[in-house]
């Protein structure tokens, strides 16, 4: 009797040995696989960061650069170069952890992809922006932005679809609610004024922004959204008066 329960105490001390044990491996299996991720994150955001200060010395570059279209092309090359190696990078990092890739990043590599020329890049990670949005505003910020692609892409009527429904996700009437709109209204303008050339719809759409803008009751935000209005209007109104019949190919991605 006894050595039968000695037997039972050495198969349960080996069966307790072997549990722990299992467990011991799956926990640093799972540690090894959380420090992964986070190193991965911790080189997707080195990686972002470059990509966007790349953008911003691009358009200071061109700029500095505009007298000059030798140099432009030069300078265009080298940076082109760069920010299709970070690109790759960026694409990689971020399809290996795509649950902790925020809206924000999602966008930025869709940016970059289209400053590339990669189309499809472009389109896909817009979608997955609004796919990661975590907000309805962030989700409204998202798909505008994929808006404003489509109609680069002459895909009007997908564009003012994605557009509308931009506009219908935020409908409490505060003013971070009336800011949002209003600068969606803004873009929709823009976009139907000098890529789909629909000057009486970029109007009325424009109109709908300032009443947006209108109603925002923090006095200083109220007057730098309308000033910032009148300024975009004003400016692209004496732009075509003196090229009246030079079309603008300038597509916004985000606002």
């Amino acid at each position: 009797m006894l050595d039968k329960l000695k037997d039972k105490i050495a198969l349960w001390l080996s069966i307790l040995a072997f549990a722990l044990s299992s467990y011991a491996t799956v926990a640093g299996e799972r540690r090894a696989f959380d420090e992964k991720k986070r190193t991965i994150r911790s080189q997707l955001t080195d990686v972002l960061g470059k990509l966007s200060s790349l953008q911003v010395e691009n358009a200071r570059l061109m700029h500095d650069a505009k007298d000059d279209s030798l140099y432009q092309q030069a300078v265009n090359q080298a940076l082109s170069q760069q920010n299709g190696f970070l690109l790759d990078q960026a694409f990689y990092l971020a399809d290996q952890i795509p649950n902790l890739v925020t809206t924000y990043e999602f966008n930025t590599i869709a940016g970059a992809s289209f400053n590339a020329g990669n189309v499809l890049a472009t389109e896909k990670y817009h979608l997955k922006a609004i796919e990661a949005a975590h907000s309805e505003l962030y989700k409204t910020q998202a798909t505008r932005s994929y808006a404003a692609f489509l109609f680069s892409q002459k895909r009007l009527i997908e564009g003012r679809e994605q557009f509308n429904k931009a506009l219908s996700l935020l409908k409490d009437g505060g003013n971070l609610t009336r800011q949002t709109n209003g600068i969606s209204y803004q873009m929709w303008a823009w976009n139907e004024k000098h890529l789909a050339l629909a000057e009486q719809d970029a109007k009325i759409l424009y109109d709908k922004a300032r009443v947006e803008f209108s109603g925002i009751d923090v006095e200083f935000l109220r007057d730098s959204l309308l000033q910032k209005l009148d300024a975009e209007q004003n400016y692209f109104s004496s732009v075509q008066s003196i090229t009246p019949n030079r079309k603008r190919h300038v597509p916004e991605l985000a606002r």
